[in-house]
């Protein structure tokens, strides 16, 4: 017999007698509930993630995607759209705080915590996003240059690194730095890039 059976004929004869009934197990001691319940252990805690101000000396990293940033960003900050986080993290510094906003701080939040993983011990999120800097009157303006979120045309041999995806790419604009014009496109694979190109390139 095998051992599964033998296992199930145990069983059957436990339930319902036989001359292979099992002996009956000695009756155990009632020992009060209180005494079984072990005390809880106290569940660790979540690590510190929020801040409600902006972290002295931090650098500011702006996650937003480029049409919401034509309301405003804070003096200084990188303009690096949520989904190309994971691809620049070699220009994000590890030795100072990073504090990360977007529009209401839902989306920093994760950003943050995925930060920490990474090796970003001080990234935090921004609690009530972009708002807080017109609470506190930190400088909140416009990048200067093409507005964030316009569709531009860029020819293939304009995009600095990048590798061509077609005779003309399309994207959108997240800022411009004088002469240079940084825009979000899609490779091949669907993947977003940022990429940058001299502004005489860049078309609509």
């Amino acid at each position: 017999m095998s051992r599964v059976g033998s296992l199930l004929k145990k069983v059957v004869a436990r339930v319902v007698g036989g001359p292979d009934r099992a002996a009956a197990a000695p009756p155990r001691a009632v020992v009060p509930s209180a005494r079984l319940a072990a005390p809880a252990a106290p569940e660790p805690e979540e690590p510190e993630l929020e801040c409600e101000l902006p972290i002295p000396g931090s650098l500011l990293l702006d996650i937003r995607e480029p049409g919401e940033l034509a309301s405003g960003v804070a003096e200084g900050a990188m303009l690096l759209p949520m989904d190309l986080v994971p691809h620049h993290l070699d220009e994000l510094p590890r030795d100072r705080p990073i504090t990360v906003y977007c529009a209401a701080g839902a989306r920093s939040f994760g950003v943050a915590h995925w930060l920490r993983e990474q090796g970003f011990p001080q990234a935090w999120s921004l609690s009530g996003g972009v708002g807080v800097f017109h609470a506190v009157k930190v400088p909140v303006r416009p990048p200067p240059g093409m507005v964030p979120g316009t569709r531009v045309k860029l020819p293939p041999d304009a995009l600095a690194g990048a590798v061509p995806v077609g005779p003309n790419v399309r994207g959108e604009v997240i800022e411009q730095r004088g002469d240079t014009v940084f825009v979000v496109i899609r490779d091949a694979q669907g993947f977003p890039v940022r990429v940058e190109a001299p502004v005489s390139a860049v078309s609509r």
